[in-house]
């Protein structure tokens, strides 16, 4: 009776220690595949935050030359209101 009671104790042990080793394997990993899907979904925001930038970028240098072809030559003022136009849809649409 105390060898069976020991056998299933030790049973018990030893699925109780495979139960700890499994844990301590896999509980790291499912969390490094949450900081993972966070990481990615930080770099798409990144990315988009990027394009938009380089689209605002793009309009501010347009603006910049039409202005400069206006104080050198004092033309262009329906050039200088198409670019007006562009800019103000880039910034109403961000």
């Amino acid at each position: 009776m105390l060898q069976e009671i020991l056998a299933i104790c030790g049973g018990i042990s030893i699925i109780g220690g495979a139960g700890a080793v499994i844990y301590k394997v896999v509980h790291p990993a499912f969390k490094f595949k949450n900081r993972v899907e966070k990481l990615e979904d930080h770099s798409v925001k990144d990315y988009k935050r990027l394009v938009n930038l380089e689209e605002m970028q793009k309009q501010q240098n347009k603006c910049l030359a039409a202005m400069l072809n206006h104080q050198i030559t004092g033309n262009g003022i329906d050039n200088m209101k198409k670019i007006r136009d562009e800019l103000l849809e880039s910034i109403i649409d961000k």
